[in-house]
């Protein structure tokens, strides 16, 4: 059992439009008051460096921009071991999905419990800095449905 605590990582590129969607979603979070057991992380586009804030949570939920073919806007809930790992085809656009990612934290000996990845279909992917008026829109839906997981994870702890 994971005693640590429920990390929200946010990952991606601020300076490419909807890439950025993790990252502003973290930057949002980290304005609200979170209980004292959760940690919000900003990963910025560096997912190895990420595994010391991840080793011994007791969950993880990642928000990242996830390209499934869907309309933009459209936002997913999976596990990492549901991404494809097609690399030619990856629905991160991070040069280390979340899928390896995990097989190797659990090689070098990293403990992480259970992780689940909020994604949003982007709109836009080019230079800018803002998230397209469609992302914009469903920003407060992806921040509830990631309050909503940290709230089921905090009540289901004994």
């Amino acid at each position: 059992m994971f005693e640590g605590k429920i990390v929200i990582l946010g990952v991606g590129n601020l300076l490419m439009s909807d890439e950025g969607v993790g990252i502003h979603a973290v930057q949002e979070l980290m304005r609200r008051k979170l209980p004292a057991e959760v940690e919000v992380v900003d990963g910025g586009t560096s997912t190895l460096d990420l595994l010391p804030h991840l080793h011994k949570a007791r969950r993880v939920i990642i928000i990242d921009v996830i390209k499934a073919g869907g309309e933009p806007g459209d936002i997913y809930r999976c596990r990492p071991e549901d991404l494809q790992e097609n690399q030619e085809q990856p629905l991160s656009l991070h040069q280390v999905d979340f899928a390896h990612l995990m097989k190797m934290a659990e090689l070098m000996g990293y403990q992480i419990g259970p992780a689940v990845i909020y994604g949003m279909e982007p709109a836009v992917i080019g230079w800018g800095m803002e998230l397209s008026p469609i992302v914009a829109a469903k920003m407060p839906k992806l921040l509830e449905l990631v309050l909503e997981e940290v709230s089921t994870h905090i009540e289901n702890t004994p």
